[in-house]
């Protein structure tokens, strides 16, 4: 399970701003965002691979539905407002993997099978709220997104010492 860290506190903020009906958050890990997801979304539905995440979050469930399973792929025939997630950006060039922080050999992998696992999951105004890091290969992200027809917003941006976070909107 990967505990709240400057990037989960700041995308938290972040989606305290937004309100709906139908939220989703893929990849809950601790259910920090998703608690943040239930005070402004009626129905609230976090997935994540790893069920003894999903069991933590069950001893501080409020009203939210957890899912075990990748991205959203066991979702069908829903469409969401909001699809939230802070997937794991770093990149792994090692043969070790830690499922919580490796996004794939250039860090942007497991991004994108987010998103190609979400897209279709979003009403017509619906919107994508991700969290990108300057430690993954960026422009592997624009080059998908601009594939896929999506239209980005940087949302906010905040400067570590040792990467910068960006907060980035999506929409169809």
């Amino acid at each position: 399970m990967y505990f709240p860290s400057d990037d989960s506190i700041f995308l938290a903020n972040i989606v305290n701003q937004y309100h709906g009906v139908i939220a989703l958050e893929i990849g809950t890990s601790s259910g920090y965002i998703l608690r943040e997801l239930s005070k402004n979304f009626s129905i609230v539905v976090g997935t994540d691979i790893d069920f003894y995440s999903l069991k933590h979050i069950l001893k501080t469930s409020r009203n939210e539905r957890l899912i075990c399973c990748d991205a959203a792929t066991a979702l069908r025939n829903i469409k969401f407002d909001m699809i939230v997630f802070n997937p794991p950006y770093l990149p792994n060039t090692k043969n070790y993997v830690d499922k919580t922080v490796d996004g794939g050999p250039t860090g942007i992998e497991l991004s994108i099978h987010f998103l190609i696992s979400a897209i279709g999951k979003l009403t017509s105004n619906g919107k994508i709220l991700m969290l990108v890091s300057s430690l993954s290969d960026t422009e592997k992200l624009d080059s998908f997104i601009e594939k896929n027809n999506l239209t980005m917003k940087k949302i906010c941006e905040k400067d570590l010492f040792y990467e910068t976070l960006k907060v980035i909107e999506l929409c169809i």
